[in-house]
């Protein structure tokens, strides 16, 4: 299996925030049975009922932001965004939202590169924990719908749990 440079981007600019990639198979069946849905919160949650609105750092630092119209998913080098985010669910069992997923495609470097790739997505936020900044989601998982170029990631996961230090 070929790697595009925007995943080769991707994996050379990982972190501890950043969870491997996932196969789209598996990102839109986790999407279909609606795993954010009510009642599969999961521990986390199980044990209280909070009645505390979630939120989500960007990148895990800064203030907790609630149905934020964008979201940086690369961390490193914010060289991929969540653009133009409408919320259809925000609740602490999860958060789901339709948007644009806009990558650099780093083609011959990403410094290098000043053109944006765009396509339709989705993104599901979840694994919200009690935190001393609040409630906050930890995962957000990202499932490209519209056209891509070959070899582009279609499904990947990014942490958003809170940077300590």
């Amino acid at each position: 299996m070929q790697t595009s440079h925007r995943q080769e981007h991707l994996l050379s600019h990982s972190s501890a925030r950043k969870a491997p990639l996932i196969g789209a198979p598996l990102a839109a069946a986790a999407l279909l049975a609606g795993a954010w849905a009510i009642g599969a919160a999961g521990p986390a949650l199980a044990a209280s009922k909070s009645t505390t609105a979630p939120a989500v750092l960007n990148c895990g630092t800064g203030k907790g932001l609630t149905k934020p119209g964008s979201l940086t998913v690369a961390c490193a080098d914010a060289n991929n965004l969540g653009k133009d985010l409408k919320w259809s669910k925000w609740a602490s069992a999860g958060a789901a939202a339709t948007g644009t997923d806009t990558w650099n495609p780093c083609t011959p470097t990403c410094a290098a590169d000043k053109k944006w790739d765009s396509a339709a997505a989705t993104f599901t936020l979840s694994d919200a924990v009690h935190t001393s900044k609040g409630l906050l989601f930890e995962k957000l998982d990202v499932h490209v719908t519209g056209k891509t170029p070959k070899g582009v990631a279609r499904a990947y996961v990014v942490s958003e749990a809170p940077v300590s230090g």
